[in-house]
């Protein structure tokens, strides 16, 4: 008896209509590990993703069922999307020419029928009717239907589905395999005895699936029929060279902080480069504790409490490329579109160039919203605001998210944006109910009492106080005095300007009296100024009176990146303030402009 097999996983699709799956790839990688470490002498195709094409799977299959002989034993798993119509959906399948294009179950069924071998096991972890987050493409053009199985089972033909026909095939959370597969899987490792056979394992399989099902609060029955006289036996399935090759167990227990330690753990090497040369230094004490005592490298969530400029972010970064190099996705939520804009640039420039996708969604039109919604993603940034929406409105979001990084957790106790960030934590807990748990990280700068913040969240707390570079808070007075408190503790003053440069320039005193000779004092020495205003309008106010006062010179290299189309009146009240070496940054701008500030602002503290 021979036993051949074909394993086709495929989470990502040529047609950008067709959304990613988290799992598929997964599943068919890993029945193929056990399968081939199990069965003696079983010859075995894996077609995954990019090498699962319609030409190559179509060969694959029909053509080892037209040329199997009467003492063989056929395995066919498929994980990926069904269509409406009983079609299997493959990496270069179209949606506008699924007839043409995707693997008809006419096609499979007259090749069952026709094929000489013993036996056929056909494992079908897809459906061809659904929901949006289940295993099926669903098409405007096409209503979702309760496509009939027939043809695929019989004497010596045993079919596996999903589900029933008017059911979904869902995926379990994260990254994890398609519900069928994980009980396939589960029923075949651990069987009593030294063998398992079909059809006495069935049940055990169904029930698996739908109490796998039930924890992630959904329906799923898988389907068996079919028949094969005297069984179909199998060895219980273990785990052998191809499957440690396939799946390498890298549990990070202790690192010194040099980054050429990551390569060992299966860290792309191209990254590992980039961090060498962009972070000489390597890891810093507070993300050696995150690594080495929390295991935030090992999947574990952790809330950072430690001062800016501290070392939060790299943190959150080494977690996420861990996700995604283990095929999961990561989400970075931000306060403000700035800040996704410029951590969006970093990456794209950091990550690109080793193939991951990165996008973001910040509330602006040409936002990715839809590589999110399709999981045609490996880093994601967003806003709160976007996050929330995005992730209330598509279960799929948090369905296939490996790590969420919440970066500026303070933000939790602000009077405005505090809701915010409450509603995102609150949505992530509910979500553990249904066994939907991404790892995940809360970065937060220093803030007063947690009140239960760590406890709430059931996250472990890594805190420091330790800031590498000093701030000096205080405050300037009319008199020129500068009081703080230093980074000893202690409170001092001194004088920081001449009393006489502070005059009254409006018809009554205001801060322009103050800022006006601090800038022109700060400007003069080399240094950077940065002003912070609560509102629009003064903000762009403090940019033009600056702009008349310092007496500098143009800002050509931003006025020359900046659009020409489409302007508003704040667009031409910025192109003011650049002509005097000034500008203001607020939503009364295009984004474009906004992008323009943003990258003007980082080539200048780049060059200093």
């Amino acid at each position: 008896m021979a036993v051949r097999a074909i394993f086709v996983g495929i989470n990502k699709h040529r047609d950008p209509a067709i959304p990613e799956l988290g799992g598929a790839r997964r599943d068919a990688m890993t029945l193929w590990a056990l399968f081939t470490d199990t069965v003696d002498g079983m010859t075995a195709r894996l077609l995954v993703d990019d090498r699962a094409t319609h030409t190559e799977v179509s060969q694959a299959i029909l053509g080892t069922l037209s040329t199997a002989q009467e003492d063989d034993v056929i395995v066919i798993s498929f994980a990926g999307h069904g269509s409406p119509d009983g079609s299997l959906v493959l990496f270069d399948t179209d949606v506008a020419d699924l007839a043409g294009t995707a693997l008809s179950m006419t096609a499979l069924a007259e090749a069952f029928k026709s094929t000489k071998a013993r036996a056929v096991l056909c494992i079908l972890d897809c459906c061809f009717s659904g929901q949006a987050p289940a295993r099926v493409l669903e098409t405007a053009a096409r209503p979702r239907n309760a496509f009939a199985l027939a043809g695929i089972y019989g004497e010596g033909r045993i079919l596996l589905a999903a589900c029933a026909a008017s059911e979904a095939a869902w995926e379990q959370p994260g990254t994890g395999h398609g519900l069928l597969t994980y009980a396939t899987i589960e029923a075949l490792s651990r069987g009593e005895g030294a063998s398992v056979s079909f059809p006495e394992i069935a049940g055990e399989i169904i029930r698996l699936a739908r109490v796998e099902a039930e924890r992630i609060g959904v329906t799923q029955t898988p389907v068996f029929l079919g028949t094969v006289q005297g069984g179909l036996t199998f060895p219980v399935l273990k785990r052998g060279d191809n499957f440690v090759a396939a799946f390498p167990a890298f549990s990070i227990h202790e690192m010194s902080g040099s980054f050429a330690e990551f390569a060992a753990y299966g860290f792309p090497e191209d990254i590992v480069g980039q961090w060498t040369a962009d972070f000489p230094s390597g890891l810093n004490a507070l993300q050696l504790k995150a690594v080495n005592e929390h295991g935030v490298l090992d999947g574990k969530s952790l809330l950072v409490v430690a001062p800016t400029s501290s070392g939060k972010t790299l943190i959150g970064e080494v977690a996420a490329i861990q996700a995604v190099t283990a095929g999961k996705k990561a989400a970075f939520l931000l306060p403000y579109r700035a800040l996704v804009n410029e951590k969006f640039e970093d990456f794209s420039q950091r990550y690109g160039p080793a193939g991951l996708r990165v996008v973001r969604c910040s509330g602006d039109a040409a936002d990715g919203v839809g590589p999110v919604l399709t999981g045609r993603y490996d880093l994601g940034f967003f806003t709160y605001e976007t996050f929330l929406n995005l992730a209330l409105g598509s279960p799929r979001l948090l369905n296939q998210l490996g790590l969420v990084v919440l970066d500026e957790g303070q933000f939790i106790t602000d009077p405005n944006r505090g809701i915010t960030v409450e509603l995102i934590f609150a949505l992530l807990v509910r979500a553990r109910q249904r066994g939907v748990w991404p790892q995940l990280v809360v970065l937060s700068a220093v803030i007063g009492k947690l009140n239960n913040f760590d406890r709430w969240l059931d996250l472990p707390l890594l805190t420091s106080r330790e800031r590498p570079v000093p701030l000096i808070e205080g405050v300037l007075d009319r008199r020129g005095t500068f009081q703080f408190v230093d980074v000893d503790g202690a409170t001092k003053s001194e004088a920081m300007l001449p009393a006489h440069q502070i005059v009254q320039r409006r018809d009554k005193p205001s801060s322009q009296d103050v800022i006006v000779p601090l800038a022109k004092q700060l400007v003069a020495k080399g240094e950077k100024l940065l002003v912070f205003r609560n509102m629009r309008g003064p903000a762009q106010g403090c940019a033009r009176y600056l702009s008349k006062e310092l007496g500098l010179g143009p800002a050509t290299t931003v006025i020359e990146a900046l659009p020409t189309r489409d302007l508003t009146g704040a667009s031409q009240d910025l192109r003011g303030c650049l002509a005097g070496g000034t500008a203001f940054h607020n939503t009364n701008l295009l984004r474009a402009e906004r992008e323009a500030i943003e990258k003007g602002y980082l080539l200048i503290s780049a060059s200093n």
